[in-house]
């Protein structure tokens, strides 16, 4: 009996957590031909957030979404809930079974996806448009993911595994032209 009361009392002080394989989730964007954000989010087992956000591929006259985006580093510690809600996210669209490569359409939103797990990485290139259905939301809400976890910005810089990079554009609304000139006709 006592040992029946000392075995109760040992498996209540632990905690219950999942068994979460992956380490690590990082995923980059790049730019499009619209206004996509560039951006890098990286988030590990041991619940560290780490964001970068660039400017737009292609500023449009209105500058709608330009406040609700980040530019530069941020960082936060996410709650081990929400780790767990990735990582659950992710096993329901079978990350380990997605190709590599989603590159059907050539106008949308560019990302790189890295997915740590046990002494493996997935890595997956893509086109938003190109995927499959239920990935590009699973995805798009981690990259998304800053407006739930409310990062705080940091002088830190941060490496990031990714290649992708941001394409500059140039800011096409300060641009002027002469007014046309009146030809003169030779007769």
């Amino acid at each position: 009996m006592f040992f029946t009361i000392l075995f109760f009392l040992a498996a209540c002080n632990k905690q219950s957590g999942r068994n979460n394989e992956i380490t690590k989730i990082e995923i980059a964007t790049g730019g499009c031909f619209g206004p996509c954000q560039s951006t890098v989010v990286s988030i590990d087992s041991s619940l560290s957030y780490k964001y970068w956000g660039g400017g737009l591929s292609f500023i449009l006259p209105s500058d709608t979404g330009k406040k609700e985006k980040l530019l530069g580093y941020y960082s936060a510690k996410i709650s081990r809930a929400f780790w767990d809600t990735l990582n659950m996210k992710l096993e329901h669209i079978s990350y380990k079974h997605l190709d590599t490569i989603y590159q059907h359409s050539v106008d949308d939103q560019s990302l790189e996806v890295f997915i740590h797990y046990g002494n493996k990485v997935k890595r997956i290139k893509a086109q938003s448009a190109s995927l499959p259905d239920g990935v590009g939301e699973v995805l798009y809400y981690i990259i998304r993911s800053y407006k739930i976890v409310k990062p705080k910005p940091t002088r830190d810089t941060f490496r990031f595994e990714s290649v992708q990079r941001p394409f500059p554009a140039p800011d096409v609304r300060g641009i002027r032209f002469p007014p046309p000139t009146k030809m003169e006709t030779g007769e």
